[in-house]
């Protein structure tokens, strides 16, 4: 209630003083003549105070036009001046939120600026053209100045409300009092708006054309209720928007500067214009004029340029101060960056903070400055430390590859009866592939291939637990199966990750040439027979450490010449367009190779097929080939 009283009282004062003070002081006749200030007011009520500071300046200005004696039209020019006040807010706070800021009346832009005279034009044109309309329909008998009131009127609203305007504007850069709009929920219907706002242009130039014929009593009030009626809807506009300038931005300050010289300008030219220097100036510039007609207008363009060269000239000068310097300052950097080295500069950083507390676009850019130095030398220094601590690790992965390549067979198994060899590369320095194969005795051959979920040291780490754990289990137990079965109990165990592992663990007799093996969910070995290689059917059975308990089952295979184990990431090698290379493309591979090293061809194949692909998935190929 408080701030809403303010808002009445501020512009209600301020039309007593500017219109009735003024009207007494200097004894201003009615009708529109001469000086007529209040009309600013009338103005920046409605822009500055709002709803309550229209009502407020309306009620002052009622009264006024009371005691001047405009008793008989008094009621019609008060609801005229809360429509062209209403009207100020309206349009000031309904503009095109898509393209431009909605905020308090500021000039923090020069479409800000722009816009302020516009309103005001539009608003002194409407003012003017219905306060001609009162005056032909209440006051018949002073007609023939009709066309003169609505001039003096145009003119006194355009220069009161711009000047008006600046003043507030500036003093609100000190102390903010502008009305906060309350905002709508219901969503303006724009072409609604769009054509009411020309319908109001269309009867307002129709209203003037009237001016230049002889129209009578009824067509004056016609058209005047039709405009204050258009206008009544048009001033229901809804407001949807408006932002928050948490600061003052430099165009904005600019701006206050210009307007304030401008201000400045123009309050020196009226003093000058009511004292005897100016009367006495008028009366050079008639007998100048008098004996030399042309020098007076060289006078006055002279008079134009010293007035608007000056105060553009300090203008300059701010920018360059508070614009142009502190750039060049910014652009100073450049000579203290280098690639990957820290911005060593405590003389940058002391000239960034020179201009560290301003509240402006400079101010956010000499913070930003400041803190992306700081964070760069952080960045670099954290950036050393990552080097060191990833060459550190760099090293242990060499460790742990170098200890992960020692837990595969040196060489190659190679007697009368059997030969065997393998090849492991992991997708990173340490991988969850691993083979393995060893003599248990002089007739019994283990070969053993797995594949750990996920990559990398956790995967290491658990093929190299369960690699461990078989080489245990196999020498008192020549049974594949129930060596899987014993493992998986011990990896369901002790298993907090969830991981698992897919193993093939086969036993080779090489009397017998049988091939006794268990399956632990692992891809199924390509045996050949007859010169041709084919996929061995199995039953895959569940991987390593899922479920504890579970009874693996040994399946035996009559071996006559080789077995192929291998991993998924043969067969899953991708090349660019992200086709698999697939098991039968293998098996094409194997069924028509050209030399005894197989495993070279395999991987030169896959190499082909992938070309410049990044390696997917670890890759591992166990090979056993039975000589008689």
């Amino acid at each position: 209630m408080k701030e809403k009283l303010k808002n009445i009282i501020i512009p209600f004062s301020l039309m007593m003083i500017f219109n009735l003070g003024y009207y007494y002081l200097t004894g201003a006749p009615n009708f529109g003549e001469e000086l007529n200030p209040h009309l600013g007011i009338l103005f920046i009520s409605g822009l500055f105070f709002g709803p309550y500071g229209t009502l407020g300046a309306v009620i002052a200005n009622f009264i006024c036009d009371i005691i001047r004696g405009y008793s008989t039209s008094a009621i019609a020019s008060a609801i005229i001046s809360f429509i062209i006040s209403y009207l100020a807010y309206k349009l000031w706070y309904t503009k095109d939120s898509e393209k431009y800021l909605v905020t308090k009346p500021r000039l923090n832009n020069s479409y800000n600026l722009i816009y302020l005279f516009i309103i005001v034009i539009e608003c002194a044109i409407l003012y003017s053209v219905l306060a001609i309309n009162l005056t032909e329909l209440f006051y018949p008998n002073v007609i023939g100045i009709n066309y003169h009131v609505g001039l003096q009127y145009f003119t006194n609203f355009v220069n009161f409300a711009i000047l008006s305007s600046i003043i507030c504007i500036l003093i609100s850069e000190f102390k903010e009092f502008s009305y906060t709009p309350t905002l709508s929920k219901k969503q303006s219907n724009n072409n609604k708006y769009k054509l009411l706002y020309q319908s109001i242009v269309i009867f307002t130039a129709a209203n003037i054309l009237l001016y230049y014929i002889h129209s009578n009593y009824m067509i004056i009030l016609i058209i005047t209720a039709i405009l204050v009626m258009l206008l009544i809807l048009y001033i229901r506009k809804p407001i949807t928007m408006i932002n928050k300038i948490e600061y003052v931005s430099i165009p904005e300050k600019i701006m206050n500067y210009f307007v304030s010289l401008t201000l400045i300008v123009l309050i020196i030219d009226i003093i000058l214009a009511f004292t005897p220097l100016g009367d006495m100036m008028t009366e050079v510039m008639f007998i100048i004029a008098t004996n030399q007609p042309y020098l007076i207008m060289l006078l006055i363009l002279d008079s134009i340029i010293i007035l608007f060269f000056i105060p553009a000239l300090i203008l300059l000068r701010f920018i360059e101060d508070k614009i142009i310097y502190p750039i060049r300052s910014f652009s100073k950097i450049e000579s203290f960056i280098k690639k990957d080295k820290k911005i060593e500069s405590e003389g940058i950083l002391k000239l960034y903070s020179e201009y560290i507390n301003q509240d402006d676009e400079i101010g956010i850019l000499s913070r930003s400055y400041t803190d992306l130095i700081n964070y760069n030398n952080e960045y670099i220094e954290n950036m050393k430390k990552l080097e060191s601590e990833k060459e550190r690790i760099k090293t242990e992965l060499n460790i742990a590859h170098n200890i992960q390549q020692a837990t595969l067979p040196k060489n190659i198994l190679d007697d009368e009866y059997i030969n065997i060899e393998g090849y492991c590369k992991a997708a990173k320095e340490v991988g969850g592939d691993f083979y393995d194969y060893y003599r248990i005795d002089e007739d019994n051959t283990m070969i053993i291939i797995g594949d750990a979920s996920g990559k990398g040291i956790p995967a290491a780490i658990f093929t190299i637990i369960t690699q461990n754990s078989i080489k245990l289990l196999i020498k008192n137990e020549m049974n594949p199966a129930k060596v899987l079965t014993d493992v998986n109990n011990q990896i369901c165990e002790n298993n907090p990750e969830m991981m698992f592992i897919t193993l093939f663990l086969a036993i080779y007799n090489n009397k017998t040439h049988r091939l006794t093996y268990a399956n632990a969910g692992h891809n199924p070995p390509i045996i050949k027979n007859n010169d041709n290689y084919e996929l061995l059917n199995l039953d895959s059975e569940i991987v390593l450490g899922v479920m504890d308990n579970y009874e693996y089952k040994n399946h035996e295979l009559l071996l006559q010449d080789e077995i192929i184990l291998y991993t998924d990431g043969i067969t899953d090698a991708q090349n660019e367009n992200k086709e698999l290379y697939g098991e039968e493309r293998f098996i094409e591979v194997l069924n028509n190779h050209e030399t005894n090293d197989l495993i070279n061809e395999i991987i030169s194949d896959i190499n082909g097929f992938t070309k410049e692909e990044e390696q997917f998935d670890d890759m591992t190929l166990l090979i056993l080939k039975v000589k008689k």
